[in-house]
């Protein structure tokens, strides 16, 4: 993690409680991330702005930056195509601030990029939900 990183003194509020099991299923209260989840494991492949905001929500609601980060490297290696390559690594390092500038201190984030809902409009968000969930139907 890069100098400016997700450890550094923030005031966390309380995890959202969610399990692992929940993560992997994609059983959040959030139905984006649900669908990238969703995405991820019919194809293993998501959608890069999703692959940011997926990471960036996890690191938001587990307990710790250290949870987080194995939470995520954990999926991302077992669920994406390129999951154990060197490039995904820096992917999943990218979210807890290596090769990123600092950015004003956040609750939970520290000095690291947050991404929230707003993000999405950068696209169709809604149709990206209604196209994974036919690519997960088409799965079954």
């Amino acid at each position: 993690m890069g100098a400016q990183d997700a450890r550094q003194p923030a005031r966390r509020p309380t995890p959202i409680p969610l399990t692992g099991a929940q993560l992997e299923a994609g059983e959040t209260h959030d139905r984006y991330w649900n669908a990238a989840m969703k995405e991820m494991r019919a194809t293993g492949y998501m959608h890069n702005h999703m692959r940011m905001y997926w990471g960036k929500k996890i690191l938001e609601w587990l307990p710790t930056p250290e949870e987080a980060f194995e939470t995520v490297l954990r999926l991302n290696n077992r669920y994406f195509l390129d999951g154990r390559d060197a490039n995904s690594f820096a992917n999943v390092a990218w979210l807890f601030g290596l090769h990123d500038r600092p950015w004003g201190p956040r609750n939970v984030f520290g000095n690291v990029r947050s991404m929230g809902q707003n993000s999405l409009r950068k696209f169709d968000a809604d149709a990206y939900v209604r196209t994974v969930e036919r690519l997960a139907r088409a799965e079954i």
